[in-house]
């Protein structure tokens, strides 16, 4: 067991520690409201132009800031674009690519509010594909915490109610890729770099999404241009930010405020498109996100009783 450290010793670093925290969470926190942004700017320019084409053009963007930042990381271009799993982080570019499509065509037919509700339930996917990918060991508390979050699920989804829709699909299906994508994600971070991941998932997305570009191109009005310029530029933006948080301050630390995208998506859904989830649907995403963060911390207690052992 590691000993605590002395009086002296906390009181040393608490005063360059707890800033750079502090720092972190505030760029979570914009980050989480420029995601939010961006998912109003998403169905604003999927209810005019096919969703195909909106994710096309944001991973040009993609791309080049991959390239950038592989290119000034330490090393070089050549050595942080070499990976040792080639196969695993083109599925992982696979997967991001079909989860933004996905949920794409959910904001196109659902409330900003009701989709990313739904779409937060990637986290419970999460843990039961790590216990069949990863082989971990899911104890009672957290399968207790699964039940309660797809209890959740099901009060939004209210299959058999009539309530069930196309869009509710598209946003569980983003849920379910983007839960693979994280999975794979955990298997590639010990292995390759944050910016080989990076530069692969563009890299991926822009290859992918070109063989279309016969089909997916559509010329644009001028209006839409101007959001879809924002929408990338803000894309970028967004991802840096949380990178830096979690540079400044730990998952555990950082994770927590991104639930609060739900509340930023439910404010901007109803002042843009007037939409206000009913009252089931916010009491399951309040199931949801319960679980989820409970989930969460189950998993830093017993990752912390690994270490101390």
């Amino acid at each position: 067991m590691r000993k605590a450290a002395p009086p002296e010793f906390h009181a040393k670093i608490a005063p360059s520690t707890e800033p750079r925290y502090i720092l972190g969470i505030c760029l979570a926190l914009a980050a989480t409201v420029i995601f939010a942004c961006q998912d109003a700017m998403t169905k604003t320019l999927v209810h005019n132009y096919p969703a195909t084409f909106i994710v096309m053009v944001r991973y040009w963007v993609f791309f080049l800031a991959g390239v950038y930042m592989a290119k000034t990381a330490s090393g070089g271009l050549v050595a942080n674009i070499r990976s040792k799993r080639p196969i695993v982080q083109c599925l992982r570019g696979l997967l991001l690519l079909l989860e933004l499509i996905a949920i794409a065509l959910a904001f196109r037919v659902m409330g900003l509010a009701e989709a990313t509700s739904i779409f937060q339930s990637y986290p419970l996917f999460g843990t039961i594909i790590a216990v069949f990918l990863l082989k971990e060991k899911v104890g009672w508390r957290r399968v207790c915490a699964l039940v309660i979050g797809f209890i959740g699920i099901l009060i939004m989804l209210r299959p058999g109610s009539g309530v069930l829709s196309v869009g509710a699909i598209w946003a569980l299906v983003a849920a379910l890729f983007f839960a693979l994508y994280m999975a794979l994600t955990r298997l590639v971070g010990g292995i390759d770099k944050p910016q080989t991941s990076f530069f692969y998932v563009g890299l991926v997305g822009l290859v992918v999404m070109n063989l279309g570009l016969p089909f997916f191109w559509v010329h644009m009005d001028s209006y839409y241009v101007w959001i879809l310029v924002a929408l990338c530029f803000t894309s970028v933006v967004g991802h840096f930010l949380m990178i830096k948080a979690l540079s400044l301050a730990p998952l555990t630390v950082v994770q927590p405020f991104n639930y609060l995208q739900l509340v930023w998506s439910v404010i901007i859904g109803y002042i843009v498109f007037g939409d206000m989830p009913d009252i089931l649907t916010l009491v399951g995403a309040a199931l949801v996100v319960g679980s989820g963060l409970f989930v969460f911390f189950r998993e830093q207690v017993k990752t912390a009783k690994i270490v101390v052992k």
